[in-house]
């Protein structure tokens, strides 16, 4: 905890900089995360946590999403760290702040586009990878497993956006704190579906996934025979993640496994909370493309998985992406931005992305697999 439980004054100016001399939303936010990291855990910590956040999230100003709910003690220091003319004068604030100790980025924050990187990464990338240019969504829940809304509401929000196609991936029975699906309830989702597609499905065709959980050894938590009457399988771990074992030997069993069409956030990262898994991912990645499973880049802003180093490493391997929002709710759809912005600035050429194909050239490609 900082000396008395407060903030030493910063000797610098207090008058607000020009836009242009601000530092980014990104380098604000993690300036707040890592003050926060110096507090004992109470009001003061969770503060400094939702104004980082605040920041990060923030579609303009971060300056004034953080000031919007700050606590009157907060609100000099975001203006002061917000006034810092740069980066460097900002790192150098925070040393100051924290007593003189260099304050360490955490790992689990590493590598993540905050929703104004994001957005700047879009207007400044490859237009043929644009939210706009895709013409399916993938990979969103609805209220089968642990979604917020139902399926055909989801399906609905996927077409008014404008996709010609969306994959629902509910959660398999193995993840039981999301209420995952049994053979049972597949088959009544299934029912659903086709009556969706034959009343819909010219204008919006709608192909059901399912999110199966990788097992400890690799295998996965439904049998085979459930398996084959699916349309896609997404193979993802949600739990086991121990930092300090080499996870490559379990995730190559899950990508070998017949009928594996994906491989769904495959670090099952978590910002700020989970450093991801560690695995040799030249092996993973050669494996995917050896196999023809594709790798998801997940969009999803605590999970961004994979980041633009391990995309790009994933490419240059030759495998194939897909594109996910990870929605739970109508709202999340927009997610899909991240997933695309992540892919732009890992230099993905357009022909590995799933998600532009047309509705009958995706049902191919899962037939093939």
């Amino acid at each position: 905890m900082l000396v008395g439980g407060c903030f030493p004054p910063l000797k610098m100016k207090t008058e607000f900089s020009p836009r242009s001399a601000r530092p980014p939303n990104g380098a604000l936010a993690e300036a707040l995360f890592a003050l926060s990291e110096q507090e004992e855990p109470g009001d003061r910590r969770l503060a400094l946590l939702k104004a980082g956040y605040a920041v990060f999230d923030a579609t303009g100003d971060g300056r004034r999403a953080a000031l919007a709910k700050a606590p009157d003690w907060l609100r000099p220091l975001i203006d002061q760290l917000a006034s810092c003319p740069g980066e460097d004068a900002l790192s150098a604030a925070v040393q100051r702040l924290a007593t003189g100790a260099r304050p360490r980025r955490r790992t689990t924050r590493e590598h993540y586009l905050c929703r104004a990187e994001m957005a700047a990464t879009l207007a400044a990338g490859e237009s043929e990878l644009h939210p706009d240019r895709m013409r399916g969504a993938a990979h969103w829940h609805n209220t089968d497993s642990d979604g917020k809304t139902a399926l055909e509401s989801m399906a609905r929000a996927c077409q008014r956006r404008g996709y010609a196609w969306s994959m629902v991936t509910d959660h398999s029975r193995g993840l039981e704190v999301a209420s995952g699906l049994d053979a049972v309830g597949l088959r009544l989702q299934r029912k659903r579906i086709d009556r969706w597609n034959l009343s819909a499905g010219d204008d919006h065709r709608l192909f059901q996934g399912l999110e199966v959980e990788v097992l400890e050894d690799g295998t996965l938590d439904v049998p085979r025979g459930e398996r084959l009457d699916l349309e896609c399988i997404v193979a993802a771990i949600h739990r086991l993640f121990d930092p300090d074992r080499d996870q490559t030997e379990r995730l190559l069993r899950a990508i070998s496994t017949p009928g594996v069409h994906v491989l769904a956030h495959p670090r099952a990262r978590h910002f700020h909370y989970r450093p991801g898994l560690r695995a040799r991912w030249e092996v993973v990645f050669g494996a995917c493309a050896e196999r023809g499973v594709a790798v998801e880049i997940n969009g999803f802003p605590r999970r961004q998985d994979l980041d633009w180093e391990l995309t790009r490493l994933a490419s240059d391997a030759g495998c194939e992406f897909l594109l996910a929002s990870d929605a739970h709710a109508p709202g999340h759809l927009e997610f899909d931005a991240y997933a695309s912005a992540i892919a732009m600035k890992a230099g993905v050429p357009r022909e590995q992305v799933l998600n532009v194909m047309h509705a009958d050239e995706f049902e191919v490609w899962l037939a093939e697999r």
